[in-house]
């Protein structure tokens, strides 16, 4: 059997079990006198929400009563958890969201709360009855899950006393957890990041400061260019020393003198002319010196 709130003022003479104290909004009304504040809302600020026999139904929106406050989600979550806290705990007793629903038109279901309206009386309504029923276990309001979402988050309204509440601001669950989960993600990633490069850094940093210099690597031997001029060096001084003491061999072929190349090949050859002092000589492309008049 259905009953029939009736439509009078604000007002709501059932009572919840105190174990039920939980569904209780910020201002510590209960889901039977706030759900009578929503459907309020839509018809002039006057509704009363009856006590429920036991055995009985609330009735769901019909021809006359089907407004956006009556068929929003906190109305069918508030009235779902009016009829299980009186002590019916029967869930035969509660209504599924589809056959709640079903003399309303589709754009009255989407919102847990019509835009455009707002709640007298500073009231508010609590986050676990702003839940999308589709989300519930089979579509039908559930007392474990209820008290979860509850425990989540206990003492946050979604509607602030008395503002008015548009769709665009009064999104699902679903899109509110997804909004607060990707904004942690993405911070942590943008910290994790930060510190990723931060580290790069420093390494980078720390093996410019600790290369060890070329003189370091060849374990105290001088860099390969200094090594060079010295081979260099000591070529020329073993070349010197080697031109004071290797001689070029000569043979005489009658007019001239000619002068085979010393051992030592990376030198210029050394000639020389006739009629000269043997213990003179000139690099190749050099005139000969005179030589020195004893006097």
């Amino acid at each position: 059997m259905l009953v029939h709130p009736s439509l009078r003022k604000i007002a709501s003479d059932a009572t919840c079990e105190t174990q039920y104290g939980w569904m209780n909004n910020q201002e510590n009304n209960n889901p039977c006198l706030l759900v009578a504040y929503v459907i309020a809302a839509c018809v002039g600020d006057s509704w009363t929400q009856p006590v429920l026999p036991s055995g009985y139904n609330y009735d769901p929106p019909n021809g006359s009563t089907s407004t956006p406050c009556y068929c929003s989600w906190s109305c069918y979550n508030l009235m779902m958890a009016c009829t299980f806290c009186q002590g019916s705990n029967d869930t035969g007793e509660l209504l599924t969201w589809p056959y709640f629903i079903q003399n309303c038109s589709t754009s009255y279901t989407d919102v847990y709360f019509p835009s455009g309206y707002t709640l007298l009386a500073n009231q508010s309504i609590p986050y676990w009855a702003t839940i999308d029923p589709t989300t519930w276990q089979g579509q039908i309001w559930n007392y474990q899950q209820a008290y979860q979402y509850y425990q989540e988050v206990p003492s946050v309204s979604a509607v602030s006393t008395g503002s008015a509440v548009s769709s665009g601001s009064t999104g699902s669950h679903s899109s509110d957890l997804g909004a607060i989960v990707g904004g942690t993600v993405g911070g942590a990633a943008l910290l994790l990041l930060l510190a990723l490069g931060i580290y790069i850094c420093k390494r980078r940093r720390y093996h410019r400061v600790r290369t060890t210099p070329v003189f370091d690597i060849n374990k105290g031997t001088r860099p390969s260019w200094q090594m060079h001029n010295r081979q260099l060096s000591d070529q020329s001084t073993t070349s010197a020393l080697q031109l004071n003491t290797v001689s070029p061999m000569t043979y005489y072929t009658g007019s001239t003198t000619q002068t085979i190349p010393s051992l030592d090949s990376s030198f210029p050859l050394t000639s020389f002319a006739s009629g000269t002092d043997p213990n003179s000589y000139n690099t190749s492309g050099a005139q000969p010196h005179a030589p020195i008049p004893i006097i």
